[in-house]
């Protein structure tokens, strides 16, 4: 018996040293596999000598290609967009350096000290704005040459150089009014070369922009700028699309058979960019191989594939998720559009921005691929033309970025819907794009659809849902309309049709900060439950919004356990039919429903079953988990009918009672007294699936939560707080049906005796 007992010790000895080495591990091996794995391998350069017959990365269609064949004709070319994606390819290895202009260069070392400057350049360049080969581009490229010698004279181009080619500043266009005597002026530039043209606050700005303004106004032009790849510039111009086009642009005896070029108004020494620096400060590149969060269903997924494909992806169903997530290290980044990463860092601490912008995006309304909506989109069309064109549009989105529109809900008034009802599916966890103010709900993408509902006659319903169930809800004819700044991408045109784009989105990474929270005493911790329950539950009363997440949950569960109890219970009589082919059809029902997850279950009724019934989503939840409920439920009615002895019934015929008195008085009681624990505790499990129901636009008790997070951003009182009304409720359906079975429980009643 020692023996046995000392094996049995020494068995858990070995388990407890196990875990802790597990644990210690956890807490070891992630410090390796920082900056030291990233760099691993990769040889740092230190002279131009060294990579001249290295992989050497150049923007396509750029003059660089023609300077590293002459200056270093051994190195092998790798051809890219733009120098983000360079810097990245550095940073994973794939390159061992880039060429780009000196100035961009100290731009991109300085956002990533990840990378440095080689000593010495290939080369020199002439940097200069191109015209249409047109009689009208010779006036043009005249016109500007006549004002680059007035802003050379009187010192305004050197002010304008000064401004913008240096690393530590960044400006607006000083002056943007334009009177347009004289027409428009469609100007092609890139947005990605800093600091030439990039872009900033949805604004194009740089050194070539404010060239651009100052030309225009001098001479009566009203300016339109469009961005497009570096490459698709000068084919663009020689075909007359564009007036002229300025974007770092390098004059050389090839492209000037093709358009027409300015005087030189600077000159740019080439740089080339290795690994190496400090790597005190991380730049986007750094992330390229770790672990970056993305939104179920957005197009990052893709971007991050494309440009990151180093990098694990974790996905998420919500903006505040993957902010808990980056914030508690689960994640490394991730990505974020421009116009929501200013509130953001004011609601969140411990996170940051990154200054370079990863890429921009065209961002449109959504619709089906039907006649009808064929019509609205085009009345869409005409009205977001309308409202750029008069400043509307930019009215809209600055009133949502402002302090007052973060405490406001969309104003439904005045929408008169004598044209028809539309229903517009939005998400609702991105200030200032879409969200929820006093239960209702806000930000620039519905107020614009209601905007656009007023002008032309319609009214509005706007239901909200996760990300990933809009353009479904949409391919299903559930939604008319979809505004969640949704990018426009070939692929997706596939299954929806785009309004013409409303916003030229640029993109941020977002990652941890080096901001600590501030230690404080016990006073201050509970000063900080009490800023937080007043901010999650008293502020804007979101306290309603609770209730009314409580009463949703509580319908779909009662109305789901009344009639899956009905449903299992007929499936139970089925089979006591004794026909073979019913007994096959229940246990088809039962196999299919208990094979088949909730979710998946939901999503096939709202979006395809009932997709175009016009069925609400609540009563397409009761029906599915009733469904769902009944196949749990009837087997384990019938577990508990089988488990009464068969000598029962057989009495009871005996005695003169029919089949069903046998069934009902005497075994149906008994069995009941012994499958309703189990009855419970499926009950109670129906409660907390009913949980996933908010991704068929429903906001029940955990989408409420979700919706009060997407505000607060805290993780611990809205999650906790739903986790305890969990509690409370199923602790409720617990002391009801104690008190059910009591009831029916003949060993528990007092029987009289009758003769």
């Amino acid at each position: 018996m020692r023996k046995k007992t000392l094996k049995v010790d020494i068995i858990i000895i070995i388990v407890l040293v196990l875990i802790a080495a597990a644990i210690i591990a956890a807490l070891v091996i992630p410090a390796y596999n920082g900056d030291d794995a990233a760099a691993g391998g990769r040889h740092e350069y230190m002279s131009l000598d060294e990579v001249a017959d290295k992989n050497i990365g150049v923007m396509l269609g750029g003059v660089y290609e023609h300077i590293v064949n002459k200056n270093m004709p051994n190195a092998n070319i790798s051809f890219f967009d733009n120098a983000s994606d360079m810097a990245l390819a550095v940073t994973s290895g794939k390159i061992d350096g880039f060429a780009c202009s000196q100035v961009q260069a100290e731009k991109i070392v300085k956002s990533d000290p990840g990378l440095k400057i080689l000593t010495g350049s290939p080369g020199i360049i002439d940097v200069a704005f191109a015209f249409p080969k047109t009689d009208s581009g010779a006036k043009l490229r005249d016109e500007f040459n006549g004002y680059l010698a007035e802003i050379t004279a009187d010192g305004t181009l050197d002010k304008f150089k000064d401004k913008w080619l240096t690393v530590d500043e960044d400006d607006d266009i000083e002056d943007r009014t334009l009177s347009g005597s004289n027409g428009t002026l469609k100007m092609a530039t890139t947005g990605t070369t800093e600091p030439y043209t990039f872009i900033k606050n949805d604004k194009n700005v740089g050194l070539d922009i404010e060239l651009a303004y100052g030309f225009c106004r001098k001479y009566g032009y009203k300016l339109e700028i469009s961005t497009m790849d570096f490459s698709a510039m000068i084919p663009a111009l020689a075909s007359s699309t564009y007036d002229f086009a300025g974007a770092n642009i390098t004059v050389t005896p090839e492209r000037a058979e093709s358009v027409y070029f300015s005087d030189r108004y600077t000159q740019n020494k080439v740089a080339i960019v290795v690994a190496g620096g400090s790597g005190e400060k991380h730049g986007v590149s750094y992330y390229a191989d770790k672990e970056i969060g993305v939104i179920t269903g957005t197009l990052f997924e893709t971007f991050v594939k494309e440009h990151y494909p180093q990098a694990k992806m974790s996905f998420y169903n919500s903006l505040p998720d993957m902010v808990q997530a980056l914030q508690t290290g689960k994640i490394d980044a991730f990505l974020l559009a421009d116009e929501s990463v200013a509130p953001l860092m004011e609601d969140v601490s411990g996170i940051t921005d990154l200054d370079e912008i990863v890429g921009n995006f065209d961002i449109g309304m959504v619709f089906p691929k039907t006649e009808k909506a064929d019509k609205i989109r085009a009345q869409m069309d005409e009205y977001l033309t309308k409202i750029k064109a008069d400043g509307t549009l930019d009215s809209i989105i600055e009133f949502w970025k402002s302090e007052e529109g973060k405490h406001t809900a969309v104003d439904m008034s005045g929408l008169t819907g004598e044209n028809g009802n539309l229903i517009c599916a939005t998400a609702s966890d991105e200030v200032p794009c879409t969200f929820i103010v006093d239960g209702k709900v806000a930000g620039f993408d519905p107020d614009i659809v209601v905007h656009f509902c007023r002008e032309y006659g319609y009214n509005v319903e706007i239901v909200t849902t996760d990300f990933s169930g809009v353009l479904p809800g949409l391919v299903a004819g559930i939604y008319d309309i979809a505004a969640n700044t949704v990018v426009i991408t070939e692929e997706r045109k596939e299954s929806v049709n785009f309004s013409v784009p409303y916003l030229h989105g640029p993109v941020r990474m977002i990652v941890r900060s080096e901001e600590e929270p501030a230690a404080g005493a016990a006073s201050d911790f509970f000063d900080s439950i009490a800023e937080s329950f007043e901010k999650n539950f008293i502020r804007e009363d979101r306290w309603k919004m609770i209730l009314d997440g409580v009463a949703t949950t509580c319908l779909i569960t009662a109305m789901s356990m009344l009639a899956g109890t009905v449903l299992a219970f007929l499936v139970c009589m089925f089979r006591r039919t004794g026909s073979r082919l019913a007994n096959g059809i229940a246990n088809i029902y039962v196999k299919l429903l208990q094979g088949t997850p909730m979710v998946v279950l939901l999503m096939i009724l709202y979006y395809v079953v009932f997709g175009k019934s016009g069925l609400e989503a609540v009563w397409v939840a009761i029906i599915g988990f009733s469904l769902n409920f009944g196949a749990y439920a009837s087997e384990i009615m019938r577990s508990g009918i089988e488990s009464i002895d068969a000598g029962q019934r057989e009495a009871a015929l005996a005695l003169g009672y029919s089949e069903n008195q046998a069934f009902f008085r005497f075994i149906f009681p008994q069995a009941a007294v012994r499958f309703l624990p189990v009855y419970k505790q499926e009950i109670i499990s129906l409660l907390k699936s009913t949980a996933i129901v908010g991704y068929i636009a429903i906001q029940d008790l955990t989408k409420m939560s979700d919706i009060i997070r997407s505000r607060t951003y805290e993780a611990f009182f809205p999650i906790i707080a739903t986790a305890i009304i969990y509690f409370i409720l199923a602790w409720i359906i617990s002391l009801i049906l104690k008190f059910v079975m009591n009831g029916i429980d003949f060993r528990r009643r007092k029987r009289g005796v009758t003769k």
